[in-house]
């Protein structure tokens, strides 16, 4: 075992090195920009948010230097200015996959976002005004997801989280519910913004006997990926549980009620998923013999129709264009460490690959960094997080105008 090990590490690092004489965009007319202000460590975190204000001037952002322990600076990049950090927050409630759930509230993209902080000592996250500073709101719930409508919120536990899965939840405080394998108390929260109220809307003690599999007796069960429909009208979570060291997941989607909870897909490995509309999502799924797929599935519908069936084969990070016509997909870190960038049509119809990216070896595990394709609001720009020059970085690719 150790010989494999060693071999595998060889080969590993001879292919990293191949890897390494990579190209950052596969064609000439792909122009990137690179928002790096100290080069240790700049990024935004998840796929399913865009750090673009409305009229796509700044671009919001995470920066972690030496100097700063465990926190993290939050702050933009104003485009008009170049390669300069304008933090205006920080906090300790971050990881490198979901980052602090930044993101610009709904109907205030110029100057107003919410992300996750400590607040009284306890996870909670704050409505912001980036350029006074000043915090409008803090609320003592940390959340994933702000609804289009501004009035609500979903989160989750991440201390719960960070226990079941590695460098998605936050560790800097302990899970208190370790040991209960379905409690009755957490799993998805709704925060009411207006009023600050805060209950449990799908308790795991409530998922775990809903509809419930056989894999499910005996298994310790949490939550992840919360993401409201373009509308508001439902929203998407992903129900997980773990049982003899193996990791079961289905797609559930519910209204803000909690009413109408609807299995939309299980019995496959799935994880990465897209609303196309306030009925239609995109889902990623890894099914036995036939592999990965990506499917679009009807919301309260039986069913669902696989597209690119020829060319979208590997597991990546789905997300549409703003007028839902085109598809970027990455993909993970293959033999020689590097990552793809692709163009698709709706359809899952290859358009062009846009760039290959280089990931060193000690990008992996927790640490790792995928590169999470965000499109800008005009659909004319993708923003990525990336490590291809040695350290973390978001780039800005401009798409051809063809």
């Amino acid at each position: 075992m150790l010989i494999k090990k060693i071999v595998r590490r060889t080969l590993l690092s001879l292919a990293a090195t191949w890897g390494g004489l990579n190209q950052i965009v596969a064609h000439p007319r792909f122009s990137s920009i690179e928002l790096a202000p100290n080069r240790k460590g700049t990024f935004f975190g998840y796929y399913d948010k865009t750090p673009f204000s409305l009229d796509d001037r700044l671009v919001l952002g995470m920066n972690r230097s030496h100097a700063d322990g465990e926190s993290v600076k939050i702050g933009y990049f104003d485009l008009h200015e170049g390669n300069s950090f304008h933090a205006f927050g920080e906090t300790t409630t971050w990881s490198w996959q979901l980052g602090a759930r930044l993101q610009w509230v709904p109907g205030r993209e110029s100057d107003t976002v919410c992300y996750n902080r400590l607040v009284d000592g306890e996870f909670g996250c704050v409505v912001q005004n980036i350029y006074t500073g000043m915090n409008e709101a803090e609320y003592p719930v940390p959340i994933f997801d702000l609804s289009p409508d501004q009035r609500y919120a979903v989160g989750l536990n991440f201390a719960r989280l960070h226990r079941m899965r590695k460098g998605y939840g936050y560790g800097n405080l302990p899970d208190r519910t370790d040991g209960n394998a379905s409690p009755n108390d957490d799993g998805v929260v709704r925060l009411d913004l207006q009023t600050g109220r805060s209950e449990v809307l799908l308790s795991l003690a409530f998922l775990a006997s809903f509809r419930p599999r056989p894999s499910m007796q005996g298994a310790e069960h949490y939550v992840n990926h919360l993401a409201f429909s373009p509308g508001g009208v439902r929203f998407l979570l992903l129900h997980l549980w773990r049982r003899d060291g193996k990791t079961y997941s289905r797609a559930v989607t519910c209204d803000i009620e909690g009413r109408r909870p609807y299995v939309i897909e299980e019995d496959v490995n799935l994880s990465h998923y897209s609303w196309q509309s306030d009925t239609t999502l995109l889902i990623h799924t890894s099914r036995h013999p036939n592999g990965v797929s990506f499917n679009l599935y009807q919301d309260g519908s039986t069913g669902m129709r696989r597209i690119g069936e020829a060319v979208l084969t590997e597991s990546g990070h789905p997300s549409y264009s703003p007028d839902r016509k085109r598809l970027v997909v990455d993909t993970y870190p293959g033999l020689t460490r590097r990552q793809s960038l692709r163009l698709f049509t709706s359809e899952g119809e290859l358009i062009e690959e846009i760039g290959r990216f280089f990931s060193p070896l000690r990008f992996t595990g927790a640490q790792k960094c995928d590169l999470h394709p965000r499109w800008d609001r005009s659909g004319s720009r993708i923003c990525i997080d990336s490590s291809h020059h040695g350290y973390r970085a978001m780039y800005l690719i401009k798409l051809s105008e063809e």
